[in-house]
Parts: structure tokens; C-alpha cells; sequence
């Protein structure tokens, strides 16, 4: 994804303001959704939300 970025901010180097607050926010939410996963997995891993 970061070298996407350079790539079109080389092309359009007016956009780039644009694309860099656009990429650093998915970047966010792809971490944000791997840890997310990560700890609904580890609460049903040993929680036993629904009993057992």
C-alpha cells in the first residue's frame, strides 16, 4: 500500500497531501482489524462467553 502511494504521489505530487491522510487511515484500520480479530478470538479461546 506504501508503494502505491509514492507511485501516485509521484505522478500528482498536488495530491499527495490528500493520499498520505487517506493512506495512513487504512493502514490504521487494517491494523485495527487484525487486532480486533486477535482479541475476539483470544476472548472465545479462554472466556467461555457462552458457557460450557
Amino acid at each position: 500500500m506504501g508503494g502505491k502511494y509514492l507511485e501516485a504521489s509521484a505522478r500528482q505530487p498536488e495530491l499527495m497531501n490528500a493520499l498520505q491522510t487517506k493512506m495512513f487511515l487504512l493502514a490504521g484500520l487494517i491494523d485495527a482489524a487484525f487486532l480486533i480479530g486477535v482479541g475476539i478470538a483470544m476472548l472465545f479461546a479462554f472466556a467461555s462467553p457462552f458457557g460450557a
